[in-house]
């Protein structure tokens, strides 16, 4: 797919230095860690960290107390970012997280904007047809985030706060396969 109207030597992933990979916690939700899972056939605990809740209302609660999910990083970066001579890129592209998908950009007002603060080192040349497909995957995103969202609420109303990450994770896997398998049978 084409994204701009630019040749792909133009385009601005081809200078791209990764940063945002380098700089950011990638905070994951039930989705991402299903697809990730899943895709590389390897247990969540496998690629998953743990950090204090920003919000309270949100967080996962269990014996370590209120947390969210994170991609673990390595050396500061992120674990699945992979170094080919000079350049650094992502080793589970297909499968990556949807805020690593949508970045740089982000929904406001139902239009598609560039963050303000974006490490990418060019602008985007957006054309319409990489705009729909993008507004498109930042509302299939915003709904994961909102399963993921009841996830966690009903979570933490029906188990103890003495409970385990993998129970949770067990949890998480079998919710979002349920909801994949009731999708696909509706197809």
């Amino acid at each position: 797919m084409t994204i701009t109207n630019q040749s792909t030597q133009d385009h601005p992933c081809i200078s791209c230095h990764t940063n945002c990979c380098k700089e950011y916690i990638i905070f994951v939700n039930a989705h991402d860690v299903y697809r990730i899972s899943v895709g590389l056939g390897l247990d969540p605990g496998n690629f998953l960290e743990i950090y204090g809740a920003k919000e309270d209302e949100w967080g996962i609660q269990i014996e370590e107390g209120l947390v969210d999910l994170a991609l673990k990083q390595k050396d500061g970066t992120c674990t699945f970012l992979v170094q080919f001579g000079d350049n650094f890129r992502c080793g589970i592209h297909d499968l990556k997280p949807g805020v690593c998908k949508s970045y740089p950009f982000q929904l406001k007002d139902r239009k598609l904007v560039q963050m303000d603060d974006k490490m990418c080192p060019v602008d985007w040349d957006v054309t319409q047809e990489f705009e729909t497909m993008m507004i498109t995957h930042l509302k299939k995103d915003e709904n994961e985030w909102k399963f993921y969202y009841d996830l966690i609420l009903e979570w933490n109303a029906t188990h103890q706060p003495t409970a385990q990450l993998s129970e949770f994770l067990r949890f998480l896997i079998d919710r979002v396969t349920l909801s994949v398998n009731t999708l696909s049978k509706k197809k």
